[in-house]
């Protein structure tokens, strides 16, 4: 049996177009402890009968027809205010940012997300966190391979 090459979910990191410099990409401290990429699906079901056998129960089809991609993260809340400021002018703007999510040293995807929620939480004894959702706009570059 051939063991599987394990990847630790540290080596899983976002990163994010910088705008003063277009193609450079920085890790958020904000999205420390989780992070997660989500890939989806949409199609339409078609049932398509037997026309040999009528009365039989009919088998449903799938026809793809969108696809889309959602990246949560969250962590230990990021107490500077360029960190807050950044996510707080983001959730408001309309555009939507370059993001890369990649797997340590394997590969990466990349596309444009929009900042669809973020929210700041604390409790009584604890330290502050941050949970924040990107949502997909358009079309994802395929999985390459590299350090992105």
């Amino acid at each position: 049996m051939t063991a599987i090459v394990p990847l630790r979910g540290t080596a899983l990191y976002i990163k994010v177009e910088d705008d003063a410099s277009p193609a450079t990409f920085a890790h958020p401290c904000l999205i420390n402890a989780k992070r997660g990429i989500k890939f989806t699906s949409q199609g339409n079901k078609i049932i398509v009968p037997d026309c040999d056998n009528p009365d039989d129960p009919a088998w449903t089809q799938v026809v793809k027809d969108a696809l889309a991609a959602a990246i949560d993260g969250a962590g230990v809340l990021d107490n500077k205010f360029a960190t807050i400021s950044f996510y707080d002018a983001w959730f408001r703007d309309k555009t939507s940012k370059r993001v890369r999510v990649c797997l340590s040293t394997v590969g990466y995807w990349s596309g444009d997300f929009h900042l669809t929620g973020w929210e700041i939480t604390g409790n009584r004894g604890q330290n502050a966190e941050a949970n924040v959702a990107m949502e997909s706009h358009g079309a994802l570059d395929a999985f390459l391979a590299g350090t992105g």
